[in-house]
């Protein structure tokens, strides 16, 4: 029989995020002051930092494929919408200046764990299977998605600073790829 939750999970991720983005490693005692609640209340549903992080994981993976989701909404029965609901999502939602450290530390760990790494494969394998399923040139469509996903993550990593401008170019430059019309 499970064991009833007495504290809001959400509130011990959101302390590990915030955790990871200030600290960039992961304490159980720092998670549990930044919580306000005890260690044992933390090791209560997480055996183990590496399930805290499995945890985050799996909350940003669904986070993610949820904002894209309603997104793509607007697209609905048109050729390449889950594409452009992403594209869309990007325009919406562009990581900090500087990279989004949280991200960053989430990335370290995933480097360095095969299995939290499978599951984002898993998500990015289901998205891309959905994603040429419904494409109206399967060709254009896995090169637009690899570049929506190539500026995402110099945009996460810091490694180019891109402008608000060029972003919304390089954008405008995606769309039209899956539109297959000429830039603007």
């Amino acid at each position: 029989m499970a064991r009833p939750r007495k504290h809001d999970q959400q509130l011990i991720l959101d302390a590990v995020a915030r955790v990871i983005a200030r600290d960039g490693i992961l304490t159980l005692d720092a998670v549990a002051t930044e919580a306000g609640v005890s260690k044992a209340t933390v090791l209560y549903e997480h055996a183990s930092k590496r399930e805290l992080l499995a945890a985050l994981v799996r909350r940003t993976i669904e986070a993610d494929n949820g904002f894209n989701i309603r997104c793509s909404q607007g697209y609905d029965g048109e050729p390449d919408a889950a594409l452009r609901g992403r594209i869309d999502a990007a325009r919406r939602s562009a990581p900090p200046e500087g990279g989004d450290p949280a991200v960053l530390s989430l990335i370290a760990a995933l480097m360095q764990d095969a299995e939290l790494r499978a599951e984002f494969r898993a998500n990015q394998a289901e998205l891309r299977e959905g994603l040429l399923q419904d494409a109206a040139d399967r060709r254009r469509t896995r090169l637009a998605w690899l570049a929506l996903e190539g500026l995402k993550f110099q945009q996460h990593m810091d490694l180019v600073p891109w402008s608000l401008e060029e972003v919304g170019e390089a954008l405008d430059d995606i769309e039209a790829l899956v539109a297959k019309k000429d830039k603007p």
